[in-house]
């Protein structure tokens, strides 16, 4: 690997190239529809706004079980098939949309594509173990989370201008454009051969409560589902909070979003290389740190003065984002190596799952302790993170040192 590779913390991509145009053609597809993922139907259909979000929300909460399944398909037929088919899902779920005019079509549709999504990422995952070679699993993962920012950005940016022409064919070329990227990334993920290290057995039928059994790995989810609360609390709380109950500047959340993804684009891969010496389980408390400290200043911006409030904001979601960044491919690895081999689909796939718990509960969670005090919502998740990063530091003792270290 060139040492100016190695310096940035990016893994050795040679012979992986078709695998990362696909991840690249997928990220698009994504950036294009998801600043639009309301507005759209807003502009072209006649559906009014709360039967738009309450189907929207009853496709999200019907796809979760979908996770689960995925586990079993990726480790009975392979990662690589699995996600291409989660892509043409997706494809055909975003052609459909553009013949939205009902709401039980609308709902079929919605339900393709938060399904196609909900398979993707917990296929991709395992997609991405076999990918790398085993020391460098989380230079991968985060090497792929940057790539998806950049195409969230770049598809956020095209569907910015969008926006500013209110056209609504527009709108419908956009959404076009997004299945075609899902039929474009998922025809030559296809069209791959498998990682040349990898061969695929025939995997005993093993039942998915034998996972129930992994004491440490159970322990390990339950005590760091404050993590994804975190995570997506501030895309959720953050822009209503700062507007509302601290009375910031309204251009402020615009700004302060496009620095967190700048902040993962610039530093994520760099990051990871930082922390390749220490423990995992340390990285994760560090992560667990930095989230209880930016927590506690969130909710302390009620008492900053006007002045200061706009570059002390920036600062704290500088902070949680650098949290996000350690604890993103930290975890991805870890979970990864937690597992057998022959059921690791499993393992990443109840991962993904609990996420897709916790993006269920964030827009609640959230709603129900601010009406309390605004304040709250912060100061609960600040507690929270507090005890799990605790909860880890009492794991670590009782995980193989292979998952501890990530050294192989």
């Amino acid at each position: 690997m060139y040492r100016w590779k190695d310096q940035l913390g990016l893994p050795e991509t040679q012979g992986r190239y078709g695998f990362l145009l696909v991840l690249v053609i997928d990220a698009l597809g994504a950036g294009l529809f998801i600043p639009l993922s309301i507005l759209y139907f807003q502009v072209t259909t006649d559906l009014p706004l709360p039967i738009i979000g309450l189907t929207l929300t009853c496709a999200t909460v019907c796809a979760l079980p979908v996770s689960l399944i995925t586990g079993s398909l990726v480790d009975r037929f392979g990662a690589r098939r699995i996600t291409a088919i989660s892509q043409l899902i997706q494809a055909i779920g975003f052609l459909g949309y553009l013949f939205v005019h009902t709401v039980p079509v609308f709902f079929i549709m919605a339900l393709l594509v938060t399904a196609g999504g909900r398979i993707f990422f917990a296929a991709s995952a395992s997609l991405i173990v076999d990918i790398a070679t085993p020391r460098e699993l989380a230079r991968w993962f985060g090497l792929v989370g940057v790539i998806r920012n950049v195409g969230l950005g770049i598809g956020g940016l095209l569907a910015g201008i969008v926006l500013a022409t209110h056209n609504p064919d527009i709108y419908h070329l956009l959404i076009g454009a997004s299945s075609l990227c899902y039929l474009l990334a998922a025809s030559l993920l296809l069209r791959l051969s498998e990682p040349g290290h990898l061969q695929y057995e025939q995997v005993e039928k093993v039942p998915y409560t034998s996972i129930l059994r992994h004491r440490q790995f159970i322990f390990f989810l339950i005590s760091s589902i404050s993590f994804p609360l975190c995570s997506m609390m501030l895309a959720t709380a953050f822009p209503v909070y700062v507007t509302e109950a601290v009375h910031a500047p309204d251009w402020l959340p615009g700004p302060a979003l496009l620095l967190n993804s700048l902040l993962v684009i610039g530093c994520q891969t760099f990051m990871v290389r930082l922390m390749e010496p220490f423990r995992r389980t340390r990285t994760l408390g560090l992560a667990a740190l930095m989230w209880g400290i930016s927590c506690g200043c969130f909710a302390l911006a009620l008492f900053i003065p006007s002045f200061l409030v706009v570059p002390y904001l920036f600062l704290v979601v500088a902070i949680h984002t650098l949290a996000s960044i350690l604890y993103g491919p930290t975890t991805s690895s870890l979970v990864a190596d937690l597992g057998p081999v022959a059921l690791r689909g499993r393992y990443l796939a109840t991962y993904e799952f609990s996420w897709g718990i916790a993006s269920a509960l964030t827009p609640a969670l959230f709603s129900n302790l601010y009406v309390v005090t605004p304040s709250l919502p912060w100061l609960f998740l600040a507690v929270l993170v507090s005890v799990s990063g605790m909860s880890l530091l009492w794991l670590e003792r009782r995980l193989p040192a292979q998952v501890v270290w990530g050294k192989k």
